[in-house]
């Protein structure tokens, strides 16, 4: 094996040796601009096409055009405009290396707009200047991300390219934070359609599920407007996947990765099912039909029906080691259209599979009540989980675009995914307060699956005769998760360095011991949304423009778990039970083991608060109105929000929980922004609401086998109102390039935060309603290119993107804070510092591209202390990513290197209570590296 493995180096430095040979391109480049021929000013949107060369571009918001990679010869390069006359310019001669810049003016055309065939469609967010572009001519404070900075990461995922982007933090891989303020804060909108909470126990939208190679832009609108929802506080994020193609395209792409302590290490997990690479489970750890369907809890004690049951369960405990294979993933995209007399009909298609493998050593520990300070803590526990990690990824991208005309557009966007993932953690230390002295080895066997689809219909229609604009999306969405055969258990050496261990056996059924947990949740949600806008004096520069919509969305849940555990009839054989319990994994709970007479049986556990139904109605319409007056241009308005939210549980004790929440929330929407040139002064006031989430107020309990701790829901949670306000300069000194400094403070009633329950043996949490809260910070964002500062060929192919922010927040919990937990503290999960930098090199005539990123966070809090449990920080740690392509005709050859750093992972907790963490006074709870991962992707397109 590690012969095989060896070899991948050597094809990752002859790939490039080979990249460097073939650095000099023999193609040359045409640019230009397109300007009206009477006033000069810039065409967007122009269609740009070469005779002889298959595709064409489209000008951007100032006129510009590029074709990179020409081979040498003399062109007709042709432009044309809705409105306006082609144009032709013949004997265009393109040597090797060389650059051409034309210049079009093109003249108003005599004949009817009808008259006129578009053939291309404008470019959104396939560059880094369209993206700024949209920003400074935005009504509100946005923060973006276009394809092109995508494209020159490593980034393989939305979560990772967001990290990117001021203000925001990346909280387990996927869920994302907007100034400090945690995830659940944030609104999600997928192609202009409200997207799903993805997970079961928090409100949150998981932007790993979205591959990079999919986007068109990310956006952060961290002011609201009265067109866009009003549920959020730290950021409305939209996600806009690629656009349907203007040109005709087939691409294929491998890769491969590698990660440091993983790639040709053992790797542990139980036996899965033959659809495990396809990202699902075929029906092996689903619970059998068979099964009986009544609670077991009912039957007598030594029933047969019990013995019967647990036949049924596969004996699936045995690890399974095999040696970690590279990562590797393959996709394929492609872009067709077609002509139908006047009207275009296109498409992009993009399937993409991946499989990712991490292992590592967590070092876990937890320590007793802290009275003394003048003596050492004492250990609760000591352990050393190794974790085990494998996902199986497929997505599906399928969007269309019918061009009725010039002013008329329907789209249809489709998003797939399917995610399987197989966690297994081997814990093994010594607890010091049950069987002090005796190691300890417990172990946990999860898989999930996920199936995520979101699709929007949307129809664009400008009213020509009545200088307005239509605009209407019907979205629907499915979110389906299993998680089939969660398996728990802990074993005990039976005598001190005995190297035997038992089985520990429950009294009854838990959560905890020799378990088996099946669960299942179904979401379907539906919405439908219309945007009206029209222009009064559409002929001036500025006109005054008029909003009015609604939206509706609807979404329904159904939750469903059962849990079992193995236990030994108090009636039974001591000796039999003895001889049983110290018994090898792949035995212990064999069918000959399964007996009423000296062998186990299974208990259900399962009570009434472990399932739910609940359904949530939004009903909001708006209007609005921008306003320029000289220089200030005004916007904003009004939305009301009447919101529905019922869910149907029931206590432990079988009495019914219902929850019908109907709220109404009058929302104020107000930005100025103030036009200085190049500059731009902005202000923005809005109120919001935050809505608790199904699984927050369901009462359902979940054990949390990685930290050791409880989860249950609140029905008694109240829809949480924010008050905020912004204030931001920006500078847009190039094309392209921007310098913006902000500051912003948000003031919360009864938002809903975390909360610690007492328990003796290990924390729980819930959520409540805190008193009030605030939040305010400063953000600092750079993007610039060095393009003649210097003089230097190679500095000009330089450009830097530098974000910081500074944040400062208080949330005050007043007379209801849990006992021995401060009255007033950060919020859970806010930084008070984040630092993004990135450099890239691209050189458009040898193909070459150079990438590095740096990310760095303030402490934060992870977990929420209590009298009897410090709070937990999680600790700031560097990560610095390279990525080098390359690009050699229709190939493309890119190398990367994630994490470099590999620093490590710390979380600690704050023993001295004194609100900060000093390493010699308080202790680690996590410590951990996942290792720093290298990864090579080679990609052919055909146009």
């Amino acid at each position: 094996m590690k012969q095989r493995l060896n070899c991948y180096p050597v094809i990752a430095i002859l790939l490039l040796v080979f990249s460097s040979l073939t650095g000099f391109s023999q193609a040359g480049i045409i640019s230009g601009i397109v300007q009206d021929s009477l006033n000069q000013k810039p065409i967007a949107g122009a269609n740009i096409s070469i005779k002889g060369v298959k595709g064409g571009v489209v000008t951007n918001a100032n006129g510009k055009f590029i074709f990179n990679h020409i081979e040498p010869g003399t062109y007709t390069v042709t432009a044309s405009y809705v409105g306006y006359a082609s144009l032709l310019i013949e004997q265009v001669k393109v040597a090797a290396g060389t650059k051409i810049e034309l210049t079009f003016g093109l003249a108003p055309a005599a004949s009817e707009l009808g008259e006129v065939v578009v053939r291309a469609t404008r470019a959104t967010g396939k560059t880094q200047g369209a993206v700024i572009r949209e920003i400074k001519t935005a009504n509100q404070v946005v923060s973006g991300v276009s394809e092109q900075q995508i494209k020159l990461s490593q980034d393989r995922n939305a979560a990772q390219v967001m990290s990117r982007i001021p203000g925001i933090t990346v909280v387990d891989g996927r869920f994302i934070m907007v100034r400090g303020i945690p995830e659940r804060y944030n609104q999600v909108l997928l192609n202009n359609a409200i997207a799903p909470s993805t997970e079961v126990d928090r409100r949150t939208f998981s932007f790993d599920l979205i591959p990079s190679g999919v986007l068109d832009r990310l956006l952060i609108y961290k002011s609201g407007s009265p067109e866009n929802t009003g549920d959020f506080a730290g950021g409305l994020i939209k996600v806009y996947t690629s656009n349907a193609q203007e040109n005709n395209f087939t691409s294929f792409s491998l890769s491969t990765g590698f990660r440091q302590g993983t790639t040709g290490k053992d790797f542990i997990q139980s036996k899965g099912s033959s659809t495990d690479f396809l990202g699902f489970d075929n029906g092996f750890r689903k619970l059998p039909a068979a099964f009986p369907a009544e609670n077991l809890r009912n039957l007598p004690n030594r029933a047969q029906e019990r013995a019967d049951a647990a036949h049924l369960l596969k004996n699936n405990f045995a690890m399974q080691r095999s040696t970690a294979i590279p990562d590797f993933g393959f996709g394929m995209s492609m872009g067709r259209f077609w002509d139908i007399g006047s009207k275009r009909l296109s498409t992009l298609t993009a399937i993409n599979y991946s499989q990712s493998i991490a292992s590592y050593a967590k070092q876990f520990n937890r320590y007793l009540e802290q009275t003394d300070f003048t003596k050492p803590v004492e250990h609760r526990f000591d352990y050393i989980d190794n974790v085990y990690e494998k996902e199986n990824k497929i997505g599906v991208i399928s969007n269309w675009m019918l061009k009725l005309n010039a002013l008329n557009k329907i789209e249809f966007k489709n998003l797939f995914n399917q995610i399987g993932e197989n966690h297994t953690v081997l814990r093994r230390g010594e607890d010091f307060i049950q069987g002090a002295g005796l190691t300890r080895q417990n172990y946990m066997y999860q898989y999930r699956a996920r199936t995520v689809y979101s699709g929007q219909l949307q129809g664009t229609h400008n009213l020509s005769k009545s200088n307005a604009s239509l605009m209407w999306v019907l979205g629907a969405n499915y979110l389906g998760e299993q998680q089939p055969d969660l398996r728990r258990f802990r074993t005990i050496e039976t005598a001190e360095k005995s190297g035997e261990f038992r089985m520990v056996l429950p009294p009854s059924s838990n959560l905890y011991d020799a378990g088996r947990f099946f669960g299942s949740l179904s979401e379907k949600g539906i919405s439908q949304g219309l945007n009206y806008e029209k222009k009064l004096k559409a002929t001036s520069d500025n006109p005054i423009t008029l909003k009015a919509g609604y939206l509706v969305d609807y979404r329904k849940r159904n939750f469903d778990t059962r849990y079992f555990s193995y236990f030994y009839p108090g009636s039974g054989s001591i000796e039999a039970m003895q001889r049983l319990e110290t018994l090898p994994l792949s035995q212990i709970f064999a069918n000959e083991n399964i007996k009423t007479t000296d062998g186990f049986l299974i208990e259900e556990g399962t009570r009434a608060s472990d399932s739910y139904t609940a359904s949530n109605l939004l009903s909001a319409g708006y209007v609005g109105a921008v306003i320029p007056v000289g220089k200030l241009n005004i916007s904003g308005g009004l939305r009301a929000e009447y919101n529905i939210l019922k869910l149907n549980t029931a206590n432990d004790a079988g009495s019914k929980i219902k929850v019908d929440n109907k709220v109404f929330s009058p929302l104020a929407f107000l930005n100025l922004d103030y036009d200085l040139g190049k500059n731009k002064l902005r202000f923005a006031y809005y109120r919001s609401v935050n809505r608790p989430e199904f699984r927050e107020l369901a009462p359902f309990l979940f054990y949390d086998y990685e930290f050791d701790a409880e989860k249950y829901g609140n029905p008694n949670l109240k829809t949480a109102q924010i008050e905020n306000f912004d204030l931001r300069y920006e500078m847009y000194p190039r094309d392209g390039e921007t310098i913006s400094l902000g500051a912003f403070y948000k003031y919360f009633r009864n938002p809903i935060e975390t909360r610690i329950l007492i328990r003796s043996e290990s924390p729980a949490f819930s959520f409540q309603n805190a008193k009030s809260g605030y939040d305010f910070g400063f953000e600092f964002e750079l993007r610039k290119s060095l393009k003649g500062l210097t003089g230097s060929d190679f500095l000009d192919k330089i450009s830097a993107n530098l974000n910081a922010s500074y944040i400062v927040s208080e949330v005050d919990y007043g007379v209801d804070a849990t006992l021995g937990q401060d009255s007033k503290r950060a919020l859970q999960g806010q930084s008070p510092y984040i630092i993004n930098a990135a450099l890239s090199y691209i050189d458009a005539k040898t193909g070459w591209q150079v990438n590095g990123a740096y990310n760095i966070f303030g402490k934060r809090i992870f977990a929420v202390g209590s009298n009897l449990f410090p709070t937990i920080y999680e600790m700031p740690r560097h990560a610095a990513d390279i990525t080098v392509t390359k690009k050699i005709g229709d190939w493309s050859v890119k190398l990367g290197i994630q994490d470099l750093f590999n620093a490590r992972f710390k979380f600690y907790q704050d023993t001295d209570r004194n609100g900060s963490i000093d390493m010699k006074n308080d202790h680690s709870i996590f410590n951990y590296k996942r290792g720093t991962n290298v990864s090579a992707t080679l990609t052919y397109t055909i146009k």
